[in-house]
């Protein structure tokens, strides 16, 4: 006789979701932080309905050749811009940030900080985030840097009222702490529960 093999359930307080590719875009709400993976970084957006996004661009960010769905190229400008979601997306995966993790489910799955999770509240109501990402549309967010006022930076002021970015915070401790032990026994255990 086989031994019976007990499936548990997920926790839905411990499950986070971030892939939202497969998400009918009909069903994306107004306001979601969003974001898609670039060869070693994530880039961040708003969603703001009817398949289009404003986000914080470089200076050398965009097609060459301007999109024909909504006119977007490398030479329309940087900034905060509005755009089709095919271009922000740029043949990647729609994702979504999370907000209000709980600090715990971030140490169980991740065991350092999840880049695009936080335990900061979204303070603001969707329609909310899109009236303060359409004004930054108008006002600008001052000028582009990497690591201190960037794309995560603006997606998080327009859904916290406060600036900040997880994915640079993130890098920098795995730079300060490379050789650190992963409690890998922890980990599988917490995630055969999820």
């Amino acid at each position: 006789m086989l031994p019976l093999k007990v499936e548990v359930p997920p926790n839905p307080i411990l499950r986070v979701q971030h892939d939202i590719s497969r998400w009918d875009i009909r069903l994306i709400p107004e306001g979601l932080h969003i974001y898609v993976h670039r060869p070693g970084y994530t880039h961040h957006g708003i969603y703001i309905g009817d398949g289009k996004v404003i986000h914080f661009v470089g200076p050398k960010a965009g097609p060459t050749r301007a999109c024909k769905k909504c006119g977007f190229s490398r030479n329309t400008g940087h900034g905060v811009v509005e755009t089709c979601l095919e271009c922000f997306l740029d043949g990647g995966s729609l994702c979504r940030y999370n907000y209000n993790v709980p600090r715990v489910r971030l140490l169980i799955t991740f065991h350092t900080m999840c880049p695009n999770c936080t335990t900061t509240e979204r303070l603001e109501s969707g329609r909310e985030i899109v009236a303060t990402a359409k004004e930054k549309l108008k006002e600008g967010f001052g000028k582009y840097n990497l690591l201190s006022n960037n794309c995560e930076h603006f997606a998080t002021f327009c859904s916290t009222g406060t600036a900040f970015c997880q994915q640079v915070k993130y890098t920098a401790e795995l730079a300060a702490f490379p050789v650190l032990p992963r409690p890998v026994g922890l980990l599988m255990f917490y995630r055969d529960l999820i």
